[in-house]
């Protein structure tokens, strides 16, 4: 039997097969590791997703119970406005929202009403990388029906894209999970005899409705 002598080396078929299995490993590990960043991502999304609507749903819903009415909703520039009259400090408030279609965002602005020149404040986010093709829908009091709503109702309806992006159009290959909101909140102070300058069929069309064309 032949001893190896102490100089002997490792063929080269022996090099190439362990760079082959340390490549695989390598990949694999790659692959493992890039899966659960983009999971831990997704969740993280997800949640702050989640909490930014739960927050702009405590918002809204805090104004809206007091409004004392609510506009019809309109498109204005490819944008979807809607406002509603509350008082701040027993003074009359406009508040206005916005889903700015190429900024993906739910935007809020107030100014006081009846004031000229108008004043808008600037817009605040409450939402972002939002999605919605008809995002407000105000259904109108109606007390002479017994099938009526007693009280103005506005409803949101919009899909929070988690890790979409900033991009216009969205980011698909940025996109994780996706969450639907559709809350209606109601207006306890905006009835059916509220007084409005509007001809519409309906008496508060035509509230707050006067900065759409002010930029803030």
């Amino acid at each position: 039997m032949r001893w190896p002598r102490d100089d002997d080396g490792i063929t080269l078929i022996e090099v190439v097969v362990a760079m082959s299995i340390m490549s695989i490993v390598g990949t694999l590990f790659t692959v493992a590791m890039n899966q659960i960043y983009r999971s831990t991502n997704t969740v993280e999304s997800s949640f702050d997703a989640q909490r930014q609507i739960e927050a702009m749903y405590v918002r809204l819903d805090q104004e809206i119970r007091y409004a004392r009415s609510i506009s019809d909703p309109a498109q204005v520039n490819g944008d979807w406005y809607v406002e509603y009259l509350m008082s701040v400090s027993n003074i009359d408030t406009c508040v206005e929202l916005r889903v700015n279609t190429t900024a993906r965002e739910l935007q809020r602005r107030q100014w006081t009403k009846n004031v000229d020149p108008l004043a808008p404040t600037a817009w605040t986010v409450l939402a972002t990388n939002v999605l919605a093709t008809t995002p407000f829908t105000v259904v109108p009091a109606d007390k002479g029906s017994l099938t009526g709503f007693r009280y103005q109702r506005l409803t949101l309806a919009m899909t929070s894209v988690a890790g979409g992006g900033s991009g216009s159009p969205p980011d698909t290959a940025r996109q994780g999970a996706t969450r639907e909101t559709n809350v209606t909140f109601t207006a306890l102070n905006a009835t059916s005899a509220e007084v409005s300058t509007s001809t519409a069929g309906n008496p508060n069309a035509a509230t707050c409705v006067e900065a759409r064309a002010v930029a803030s």
